[in-house]
């Protein structure tokens, strides 16, 4: 798993901060036992409450876009540039 050189949770910590709240304890008091802000708790636990509660929803998303609607893909449309530039 790529881990970005600012996350303040890895696997294991995301995983105590949603095993913690299972348990009983308030989302503010499982991030300040693990320091993140509460708005990191808040996206660590709604992610793993949307992801239906499995390893798999505390992993990095990609940051590439869903689409681009703007991208010409098709051959036609790299004629289409051309004509323009020319």
């Amino acid at each position: 798993m790529y881990l970005h050189a600012n996350a303040k949770l890895g696997l294991a910590g995301r995983l105590a901060l949603v095993r913690a709240v299972e348990e009983g304890s308030s989302l503010k008091a499982a991030g300040g036992r693990l320091k993140v802000s509460p708005a990191t708790e808040h996206r660590w636990w709604h992610r793993w409450l949307d992801g239906g509660c499995e390893l798999s929803a505390l992993l990095d998303r990609s940051s590439r876009p869903h689409r681009s609607p703007r991208l010409l893909v098709t051959p036609s449309g790299s004629r289409r540039v051309a004509v323009c530039m020319a």
